[in-house]
């Protein structure tokens, strides 16, 4: 997504993108806001911000959902072979490395960076994608202590986006990955066009032993005036690694069907599909609930090209950025109704 967001919307507003809300503007009695403070540090941070939406805060982290996907405490075994790592291995590993994320070191022994332009190294905080030296998985790390919590606009080109096209903070996104794997998973078992045809990783949560929890209430979001919600302030979530054919590429069309197969809950970005090695299948490895990273609360309509999808796309982010009367913002403030979340 990271690529055609810069392509469609590289235009000279990016200028006040970037410059945040006037310090002089008056602060309506209405105005979305957050309080966010954490089990390890009780000083409260505060955010008010018209793109502040209830359903990527009050209703993406289900605590019960999160219990049952945590990484198994018995060995997990490798997904093409006989070979496992123990729960207390793993845990090791990533432990070892959030000492060395806490050290600012800006590489790791037991980890390869895959992603980092969403991490603010010196800040500690952000999402890190890596992957396992010696072990094939991948770790999707995030990490958001209150004070950064609340500064969903300095970790970036694409996940500011993301804050201003739907409200979503990419700490909260992560919660998604699982239910939409779940659900993607469950319909291609049941489709005959997609059963043989499609990889998916197995998906887990991760941890800390003794997590610290962040404390988000929210004010003029949703149904009641003021809520109360928590969520863990360090989590991450464990994918097995598949490996890509570099001398296959996947088809536009394809991936274009897959996606409006699943009503759009998946981003058809050809950066989120290969061909797996070995099997030739279709492997799909980011999960992420695309409508709520956009804002979208009903039901998406198909579209059967990548060029009709992303100008679809460019069109809902410039009113969102710059075309919503002030009557539509209270509107979608209050507005829990959605489609693709329960």
């Amino acid at each position: 997504m990271k690529h055609y967001i810069k392509i469609l919307f590289f235009t000279p507003p990016l200028i006040t993108l970037y410059a945040g809300r006037n310090i002089h503007r008056y602060h309506r009695k209405d105005m979305p806001r957050i309080t966010v403070w954490s089990s390890e540090d009780k000083t409260k941070f505060k955010l008010a911000d018209y793109n502040l939406r209830p359903i990527p805060l009050l209703h993406v982290f289900d605590k019960k959902h999160f219990e049952e996907n945590l990484i198994p405490k018995d060995d997990i075994v490798y997904r093409n072979s006989n070979k496992k790592i123990s729960y207390q291995k793993m845990n090791a590993l990533i432990k070892n490395l959030l000492d060395e994320i806490d050290k600012k070191n800006k590489e790791y022994t037991d980890f390869k960076i895959l992603k980092g332009s969403g991490f603010v190294r010196h800040k500690k905080c952000g999402l890190l994608v890596l992957k396992f030296k010696d072990h094939p998985f991948i770790l999707k790390l995030f990490i958001e202590p209150p004070y950064s919590f609340v500064n969903p606009y300095d970790k970036g080109f694409e996940v500011t986006n993301f804050f201003i096209a739907g409200g979503a903070l990419r700490h909260s996104l992560g919660f998604t990955r699982i239910k939409t794997l779940n659900y993607v998973q469950q319909y291609i078992d049941q489709n005959p066009k997609w059963k043989d045809h499609i990889a998916l990783p197995r998906k887990w949560f991760w941890l800390p032993e003794k997590p610290v929890w962040l404390y988000v209430k929210t004010h003029n979001l949703g149904q009641k005036k003021k809520n109360l919600i928590t969520m863990p302030s360090t989590y991450g979530v464990l994918a097995d690694e598949l490996i890509k054919d570099s001398s296959k590429s996947t088809d536009y069309y394809e991936l274009m069907g897959l996606s409006q197969d699943l009503e759009h809950r998946i981003d058809p970005h050809t950066k989120n599909f290969f061909i797996e090695k070995g099997t030739g299948k279709v492997a799909l490895i980011d999960t992420e609930l695309f409508p709520v990273i956009f804002g979208f609360n009903e039901k998406i309509k198909p579209h059967n090209s990548h060029v009709q999808w992303y100008t679809y796309l460019a069109g809902k982010y410039l009113k969102e950025k710059a075309c919503t009367f002030h009557y539509e913002r209270r509107e979608r403030q209050y507005n829990i109704k959605h489609y693709y979340v329960d």
